[in-house]
């Protein structure tokens, strides 16, 4: 890349505990110390520790109003189907931003994930400014309908470049000339700074030092596949006599083990999510209380998911690639995750793959594990080793410099 000094500004939807936002932290981190001037613009903040971590490595974080799209595997098919009236979309807000972007100079935009396709056409049209997008997002999980082809459009016909996190996100954008995909980066200098001894992990949680644990994280959403996770636990609970002292963690989950029946009734008929307490009725039905722990989002996540013997991705739209599989990865941790792309798990190698919704598969692949502890480390060893070489920061950060200094340079 040429010597001189950058201006780039990065837009996120959300500073919050999740893949997106963390991911987009350590691309900031990973470029930190060149001497280029970085900003960030988020629409949402929920988590002001986070904020702070940010603005170790920006000139400043700022709240902006800008519409947003999404299409994403947590939300419902119905969601997914609606259509876009790009004629009533609020552009004011994006043109003061676009204003902003030209005032301060920047050379490089760079949109963390999908849901601002409203954006695009508005920035391009009033700046100079290179746009480079993130796509974080399977788009086209659900198909092609009027919102998906919006949004595509919009994100392939105005971004200078377009980065994709694995191959499924990049087949929308497969056309577009300046393509790339560049995995997710994982810091492994935290594993520094994390607690390794499982024994005081599972003291801090109450955890009798035996228990075999079988972990997930992510927000708690029906499409995440948490009720699958926890009727594999059921089964093997009916079917495998044999399994004791195991309990399932849920990481970015909590259950109100004593809710308002009438208050949830209510929900059910306006319409509303009902999901928290269908999963409290079949906990309740089954007696699987005293074998589930529910932990909501903290700033110890991978210090959690050391103590897991098996981690797992029960997603219905079946996308084992996330930044979840990442830090289970990293952590050595063998996976059972629905879907079959082999971007990072090679099914029987790196993990295990089994169809999205067939929570008997799973249950299954746990047991096998349990089973079998020396395949078991052996396995957790082989997805370290993938992903070192895949995600570390050092070739994260020559992918995304490379990037830029073409853009620049062209």
């Amino acid at each position: 890349m040429k010597n001189q000094q950058l201006r780039i500004a990065f837009l996120g939807n959300q500073i919050a505990w999740g893949g997106a936002a963390k991911s987009l932290l350590l691309l900031i981190k990973s470029i930190s110390n060149q001497n280029d001037k970085l900003y960030l613009f988020v629409t949402h903040c929920s988590s002001q520790e986070m904020k702070k971590e940010f603005e170790q490595y920006v000139e400043f974080v700022k709240l902006v109003n800008l519409p947003e799209i999404t299409s994403a595997q947590t939300q419902s098919l119905r969601d997914n189907k609606q259509n876009i009236n790009e004629k009533k979309l609020d552009l004011t807000q994006t043109e003061f931003f676009a204003e902003e972007l030209n005032h301060m100079g920047i050379d490089i935009l760079h949109i963390n994930n999908s849901v601002f396709s409203a954006v695009y056409k508005t920035v391009k049209s009033r700046t100079n400014i290179k746009i480079v997008s993130h796509i974080r997002e399977w788009i086209d999980w659900n198909g092609i309908h009027q919102k998906q082809k919006f949004m595509i459009d919009s994100i392939k016909n105005n971004s200078d470049a377009i980065i994709c996190i694995s191959n499924k996100e990049a087949q929308a954008f497969k056309q577009h000339p300046n393509l790339s995909i560049i995995p997710n980066p994982f810091d492994f200098q935290e594993l520094e700074y994390i607690d390794k001894n499982i024994k005081n992990i599972k003291s801090k949680l109450h955890i009798a030092e035996n228990t075999f644990l079988v972990g997930m994280m992510g927000c708690f959403d029906r499409n995440k596949g948490a009720l699958d996770f926890l009727k594999a636990l059921d089964y093997l609970k009916r079917n495998k006599y044999n399994i004791e002292d195991v309990k399932f963690i849920v990481l970015g989950g909590e259950i109100d083990t004593n809710p308002n029946v009438f208050k949830q009734s209510l929900r059910k008929i306006l319409g509303r999510n009902t999901f928290h307490y269908e999963v409290y009725r079949f906990l309740k039905k089954e007696n699987l209380f005293n074998e589930v722990i529910f932990l909501s989002n903290r700033g110890n996540i991978l210090e959690i998911v050391n103590s897991f013997d098996v981690a797992v991705r029960p997603s219905y739209s079946g996308d084992p690639w996330g930044r979840d599989i990442i830090e289970y990865m990293a952590l050595r941790k063998p996976i059972v995750a629905t879907g079959s792309s082999e971007f990072f798990i090679k099914n029987g190698e790196t993990g295990f793959l089994v169809p999205p919704g067939d929570y008997s598969a799973l249950a299954e692949k746990i047991y096998w594990l349990f089973m079998n502890k020396n395949e078991r480390i052996e396995i957790g060893q082989r997805a370290f080793n993938h992903i070192f070489i895949k995600c570390n920061m050092e070739v994260f950060r020559s992918n995304i410099l490379q990037v830029y200094s073409t853009l620049i340079n062209s």
